[in-house]
């Protein structure tokens, strides 16, 4: 059994290559004790996510058994249950029923309609940045606080409450690295305020918010159940600015080690879409999928994966495979990209259309205003999340370089 190097988490890419030499899949072990099969081709990451025979729901009795024998010391197992019935925890066919409901609320012209919003909470963000002497750490001035006020108003969820989602969020995004006493209390701090939410709206009427479409979304009669709401309205929350928070953030932490690139952006918004998505394939901000596990035996290369185990899928790795990109290690946005940094299959990312345009909107207005923008620290400064999930800084302390261009003249 394979363990994670002491830099994993600083760089992960080197240990990836090494697995890929050695083939498709790898039976890890956590610090904490958990232990799975981490899959690491891209081949095999794309055969895995459809897979028929690896299944995503933890109520069944594989699933709960997988999850159980696989845990170590973690919270793999310690969250509440009530939060557990959203889109991403379910197999067909209840899979298909969820995304059916839920799927309008994303419908691509209900997501254009958020762009004028989006450049509004950018512009907003910057003006502070320019308010700001000296240093500021653009993680927590823009990169976080862009979408989720976004998504907090998207839900109809008072954006003053943004600072307890983001400790939640933290204890719970990443299950494989979580205590259970963490996991216990966020979930069900997490339980306690969307059953509040939800209960203000039935007294006081919906609105022309996510939760209110959720609360009333029917077809054919069918409905959410209170708990699949609440744990959809969770799902939403923070895979809705997890996601976009790291992906604004490894993009610009990439486009600063090299400055003209950065500066040339200014005066060509059309390449920002691409660069965003080599960003996604290159360094993405989800660095293994969230959990599953088999019902029956998989052979991945000469690999067997007995039944009842749990399974991870290295997207960082896939997307850097050899096999399927020429020169991977290569920043290049004008190479021809089939990553898969949202996923692939049924469980492919809802919100990915919200989130490429928060990014690209974030990244634009951000070289307008601050064209001279610099890191404000070395690259052995940087302090990488301890997350297998997720890939992105804890922080990203940056120098405006002078006086940002005004607003006005924009």
């Amino acid at each position: 059994m394979r363990q994670l190097p002491a830099d994993f988490f600083r760089t992960p890419y080197a240990f990836y290559r090494q697995l890929r030499a050695e083939g498709p899949v790898h039976q890890i072990g956590l610090r904490n004790g958990v232990r799975a099969w981490l899959v690491v081709d891209y081949d095999a990451a794309k055969e895995v996510l459809r897979h028929p025979d690896i299944r995503k729901d933890p109520h069944s009795e594989t699933g709960a058994q997988a999850r159980q024998a696989a845990a170590g010391r973690s919270g793999v197992t310690a969250a509440n249950q009530r939060l557990s019935y959203h889109l991403l925890n379910a197999d067909p066919p209840r899979h298909s029923r969820l995304r059916k409901l839920v799927t309008p609320a994303f419908a691509p012209a209900r997501m254009d309609a958020l762009a004028s919003r989006v450049e509004s909470i950018a512009d907003e963000l910057l003006d502070r940045i320019d308010l700001a002497a000296g240093l500021v750490d653009l993680l927590a001035e823009y990169a976080f606080p862009l979408p989720i006020t976004v998504i907090c108003e998207l839900l109809g969820v008072p954006v003053e409450d943004r600072e307890p989602f983001r400790e939640w969020s933290a204890a719970v995004v990443d299950t494989p690295m979580s205590t259970p006493e963490g996991m216990r209390e966020a979930t069900d701090a997490i339980v306690d305020y969307f059953d509040r939410l939800v209960a203000l709206r039935r007294e006081h009427g919906l609105g022309d918010d996510l939760i209110s479409h959720l609360l009333t979304v029917t077809d054919d009669g069918d409905r959410l159940s209170h708990d699949e709401l609440i744990s959809m309205a969770f799902l939403i929350l923070v895979a809705g600015h997890e996601t976009t928070v790291n992906l604004i953030g490894n993009t610009v932490l990439t486009l600063l080690a090299d400055p003209p690139r950065y500066r040339a952006l200014r005066d060509r918004p059309d390449a920002v879409a691409p660069l965003i998505e080599e960003v996604l394939r290159h360094n993405g901000p989800v660095n293994v999928a969230t959990l599953r596990y088999t019902i029956a035996p998989i052979a991945l290369g000469a690999t067997e994966i007995p039944a009842g185990e749990l399974v991870m899928v290295a997207l960082a790795s896939a997307n850097r495979d050899e096999r399927h990109f020429a020169d991977p290690a290569a920043f290049d946005p004008d190479r021809a990209s089939s990553h898969l940094a949202f996923g692939y299959g049924i469980h492919y990312r809802l919100g990915a259309g919200l989130a490429r345009m928060e990014a690209r909107i974030a990244l634009t207005r951000l070289v307008t205003r601050f064209p001279e923008l610099r890191l404000a620290v070395g690259d052995e400064e940087l302090r990488w999340r301890e997350s297998i999930l997720i890939r992105g800084v804890q922080d990203l302390p940056v120098d405006p370089a002078g006086a940002p261009v005004d607003p006005a003249l924009l």
